[in-house]
């Protein structure tokens, strides 16, 4: 891993790199943004670069500090997660010691995963928050003397999972910071963490990973065709990992109902148009609505670009679609078109009831194209 192989994020890896030369270290770090932009991806290179024998703004990759880091074997980094309670777990338990044999298991495969892919999310079954037993360690090990020179640096994922008896437990550490001693924090929620604990840390505050770049890592790091890589850019709201699961997903059906939603708006058949519109706004899975209209989103700005002459990788599926549309209506004001999927998209957003926006945007739609055509 290396400052490169993270996503976009480039203003936060500058910040960063600035830090460790200018060797001001603070005591804690919170990382927060949305999910999957790559938080946790900043806090282990981050770490990674710390522990490096090399002392620069970038970790070597090859001393035995990196090479341990790697793989999570390196003594003086900690990682912090959500945990199952063990049976009849009490106060001063070591967290780990306490479960199963089948999940000791369960959680190696998942570090195993997170070593090799850092924006995998740790999830394992029944742990439903960080426990104090976990924050406790924390403070025991950071008391601790050190087997290997250099800080010691504790890494908590999903920090607002803390349960409230940890969440005090790491404001006490926080407030007495032991020299030395590195926490870097990272969250999707950091409105769910306590106020007095994200005043103790150094926020760095993640972005949205831009359509260019997610574009360009699914092509190259994730083998997803142009065409599909440039539509699921668009879907994947700024995150990364989402633009991943999306890659794994058969949107074909989705891109068919795109096109058949085009044709009932554009056909003279009403009644089902109705009976799509119905359907879709039954739907109650918002994010699922939202893609869809992406989707046709999508599906309009490639039907301008072919409009205008302009070079646009298309998708098998949808080539054909697009010529005839565009045959039927080659005057079509396709600006405004995909303007108005803005505002229903807006509009979703701002909990407007579905079914009005479907039907406005339906009638939108065929006003705006059909209506500019030559009489």
């Amino acid at each position: 891993m290396s400052w490169s192989t993270i996503v976009g994020q480039e203003r936060v890896k500058a910040l960063l790199k600035r830090t460790l030369q200018n060797g001001q270290i603070a005591h804690a770090y919170l990382f927060f943004g949305p999910e999957g932009i790559g938080k946790d991806a900043l806090a282990l290179e981050f770490a990674r670069t710390l522990i490096c024998t090399g002392g620069g703004i970038e970790s070597c990759g090859v001393c035995p500090q990196c090479r341990r880091m790697d793989s999570f074997q390196h003594p003086n980094v900690k990682l912090v997660f959500a945990l199952p309670a063990g049976k009849n777990e009490t106060n001063g338990d070591d967290p780990i010691n306490v479960l199963t044999d089948a999940q000791v298991a369960n959680v190696r495969e998942q570090l195993s995963v997170k070593a090799k892919d850092p924006y995998h999310r740790i999830e394992i079954p029944k742990a439903n928050f960080i426990k104090i037993n976990s924050v406790r360690d924390i403070k025991r090990e950071a008391a601790m003397s050190r087997s290997e020179e250099g800080r010691k640096i504790f890494i908590i994922f999903n920090a607002d999972m803390m349960s409230t008896e940890a969440g005090n437990s790491l404001l006490k550490t926080l407030e007495e910071p032991l020299p030395g001693t590195v926490l870097l924090l990272t969250t999707s929620a950091k409105d769910q963490l306590l106020p007095t604990i994200v005043s103790r840390c150094q926020l760095i505050q993640c972005d949205l990973v831009s359509e260019k770049e997610i574009e360009s890592a699914l092509i190259s790091r994730d083998h997803v065709a142009t065409a599909l890589a440039r539509v699921i850019s668009q879907l994947a709201n700024g995150s990364y990992s989402n633009a991943r699961r999306l890659s794994l997903q058969n949107m074909a059906e989705e891109r068919k109902e795109v096109v058949e939603f085009m044709r009932l708006v554009l056909g003279r058949r009403k009644t089902a148009l109705i009976d799509a519109i119905d359907e879709l706004a039954s739907s109650s899975d918002r994010p699922a609505t939202e893609r869809w209209l992406k989707l046709l989103q999508s599906w309009l700005r490639d039907a301008l670009l072919v409009q205008h002459h302009a070079p646009a990788p298309l998708l098998e599926d949808e080539k054909q679609s697009i010529e005839n549309f565009n045959k039927n209506f080659p005057q079509a004001d396709l600006v405004t078109a995909v303007q108005s999927v803005e505002k229903a998209i807006a509009h979703l957003d701002k909990n407007v009831y579905l079914h009005l926006i479907l039907t406005t945007l339906a009638i939108e739609l065929r006003t705006t194209i059909t209506e500019t055509q030559p009489v």
